[in-house]
């Protein structure tokens, strides 16, 4: 094995022990090896260089009467020995997360836009907010190791391009680039859907390979996992189902044709039942128009609201058609709803009558945050993997380390 080679098995190493940490608490050395299939030997070297840049400490064991001698000590992460921010942009709201190396979210707070149509400034103004908010916490940015960004659109993962989002009015926008540039940290770009779908296949631990989410708020979006993988399709286009020809050609969907789903299986499409908006699903600018409006009737709805609650299991009773003959093509083991409109009762119902017999085995509400689901992927992508910047760390540590030095020097000096 070469010395690059080493390295980098070095490093994926250090990942699944963080990962492992993450998912089991706090465990001995040797039962980490024993999980990882690691010599206790190579685990010991592991968790000293982990320990060494704070990601990890020791606790102390805990005595059993029980048992005889003492127990060894448990290694555990260190809460503050990493961070990653999440971002969350669509049409019914934007949001910035900070999460720490446990998975706690330590701040989700509004991201305020002066014009949201306005793409490349309402990056910089997200990044500008992202930095106020670190600095509010007093964490060195040097261990805020990345950033992961949940967008309503059509999304290029590989590269981290948002496509098109005719919701937010964003399209051809590098996401990735201009906030790594801003942020001074990698960052990975998802879809929304697909960023909760991620979250509820990480909650499973593997145990869900095939799924499909459907996210509803103003519109449409949707995700599906095949054999562990979110799916991508040719265009990034799968499981998006908002314009599959469910209807009667009488409402213009976004996307100029008529008889889309997303004209009688939204939100939107609930509003117009009720005569409170236009019936044609059209711009970024009616959906920030008549945001309050949504508020409402999902108000509405929770308080039992007859009229609400039709017009919301309407909207769900056509999207469960519309997924019951995708059920019929992919097989998923569960179908889970999201979004704002996607959670509520009278929806959720729809979609099970729509969707028929089958419905109670298969299709759920989805419980995963968006904002701490945007950040899991930084998490994961940036902190619990190989690509987890070591050297970065060092010089944290290094840095925090002088810095410390210097000030009990100060004290030293003031008190003589």
């Amino acid at each position: 094995m070469t010395v690059a080679d080493a390295a980098g098995v070095r490093r994926a190493n250090r990942g699944r022990m963080l990962a492992e940490l993450g998912c089991g608490g706090a465990l001995s050395r040797s039962e980490l090896a024993r999980r990882l299939g690691l010599s206790l030997m190579a685990v010991m070297r592991i968790a000293d260089e982990l320990i060494e840049v704070g990601l990890v400490h020791e606790r102390a064991p805990v005595l059993r009467s029980d048992l005889p001698g003492r127990p060894p000590a448990e290694l555990a992460l260190n809460p503050s020995g990493a961070y990653v921010l999440g971002f969350t942009f669509h049409a019914f709201e934007q949001s910035l997360a900070l999460m720490d190396l446990t998975g706690r979210v330590l701040r989700r707070v509004p991201i305020r836009l002066s014009e949201i149509g306005q793409d490349r400034r309402s990056l910089k103004e997200a990044a500008d907010q992202a930095r106020s908010q670190i600095r509010a916490l007093r964490i060195d940015p040097a261990r805020v190791l990345g950033a992961g960004v949940a967008v309503t659109g059509t999304v290029d993962t590989a590269r981290g391009v948002l496509i098109q989002s005719p919701y937010l009015g964003w399209s051809g926008l590098d996401v990735a680039k201009a906030l790594t540039e801003r942020l001074a940290m990698p960052v990975i770009v998802e879809g929304t859907s697909q960023s909760l779908l991620a979250a509820e296949a990480r909650g499973a631990r593997a145990t869900l390979r095939n799924a499909a989410l459907f996210n509803i708020g103003f519109a449409i979006g949707g995700g599906l996992l095949v054999d562990g993988r979110i799916a991508r399709g040719a265009s990034f286009q799968a499981g998006q189902i908002a314009h599959m020809l469910m209807a009667e050609p009488s409402r213009i969907c976004s996307c100029g044709r008529r008889g889309c789903l997303n004209t009688v299986g939204s939100g939107w499409a609930a509003l117009a039942d009720l005569g409170l908006v236009d019936g044609s699903v059209v711009s970024p600018a009616s959906f920030r128009e008549h945001r309050a409006e949504l508020a409402q009737l999902l108000r509405r709805e929770q308080e039992g609201d007859a009229e609400a609650c039709r017009a919301l299991r309407r909207a769900g009773a056509m999207v469960g058609r519309a997924v019951r003959q995708l059920h019929a093509v992919i097989d998923p083991a569960r179908i889970f709803l999201a979004g704002p409109v996607g959670h509520t009762l009278s929806f959720i119902d729809g979609v099970r009558e729509g969707f028929g017999s089958d419905a109670p085995a298969l299709i759920e509400r989805c419980e995963r945050e968006l904002h701490a689901a945007a950040a899991a992927l930084a998490m994961d992508e940036f902190v619990l993997s190989p690509q987890l910047d070591f050297d970065r760390l060092r010089r944290a540590r290094a840095r925090a380390r002088r810095w410390n030095s210097a000030a009990e020097r100060q004290k030293l000096a003031t008190a003589s």
